[in-house]
């Protein structure tokens, strides 16, 4: 089982440190660590489009599901966005 929501939460959160602290990341040498996880992580949810149309993801009650996909389809275009901006 794969468990995408926890994965968009975790790249979320990574790519807005890396928007907040990406200057002490950097100063640090971890800018570039932070940035390659961001980038396997966004992959590999895009790799949860098999096919046009088709998503892959949990299942769960109807209503807790489309709330999910919301925050999941979210989290995915924030880090996209970002990874757009620092490419």
């Amino acid at each position: 089982m794969k468990f995408g929501l926890p994965m968009a939460f975790t790249i979320t959160m990574l790519s807005w440190s890396v928007v907040e602290y990406g200057h002490h990341m950097k100063s640090a040498g971890e800018l570039q660590h932070a940035i390659e996880a961001i980038r396997w992580g966004t992959d590999y949810l895009l790799k949860a489009h098999s096919q046009p149309n088709v998503l892959w993801g949990e299942v769960c009650s109807v209503t807790l599901s489309s709330f999910l996909a919301r925050i999941f389809m979210f989290s995915l275009l924030f880090c996209l966005g970002y990874l757009h901006l620092i490419s």
